[in-house]
């Protein structure tokens, strides 16, 4: 089981509006617990420095040889605009141990003719009936897409 202690670290207090000196106990990268004084053995000194929540970029296009630039700045999860499931499917299904970003992601983006960024691609597909479309949108949720990107 990962056991984490943030120890000493500044904590904004968000019913009172102040910054507290506080503890974070963190269990399997979940906060189990936040307060003073907490005791845990894998211990790490925050004096000095600021606690804050993860952060969540909103518009990226993720690939495994950058992923961990985002956790390095503090984003601990991505909304991949379109790409390749298939591709993202060992970021979706990650356990959190790498140190990479956790991914929400759409498949291929959805566009009509002639298509802005060219003939079908893994990224793109260019549709011109709402059959097409449709069958398009199926393929996406049975990948496990958690959303659909329509372009144009």
């Amino acid at each position: 089981m990962t056991v984490l202690l943030l120890k000493n670290g500044y904590l904004l207090n968000i019913e009172t509006g102040n910054y507290e000196i506080q503890d974070i106990y963190i269990e399997q990268n979940i906060i189990k617990k936040i307060g003073s004084h907490i005791e845990g053995s894998k211990i790490v000194d925050c004096t000095g420095k600021w606690l804050i929540p993860g952060l969540i970029d909103m518009h990226v296009h993720i690939k495994k040889h950058f992923a961990n630039y985002f956790t390095a700045a503090g984003i601990t999860t991505v909304r991949n605009t379109a790409g390749s499931i298939i591709e993202l499917k060992p970021f979706i299904d990650a356990d959190g141990k790498d140190y990479e970003p956790r991914v929400i992601s759409a498949d291929r983006m959805i566009d009509g003719p002639p298509g802005l960024w060219g003939d079908d691609t893994a990224y793109n597909i260019n549709v011109d009936n709402v059959l097409l479309a449709k069958q398009e949108v199926d393929r996406q949720v049975e990948l496990g897409a958690h959303f659909i990107k329509v372009y144009g």
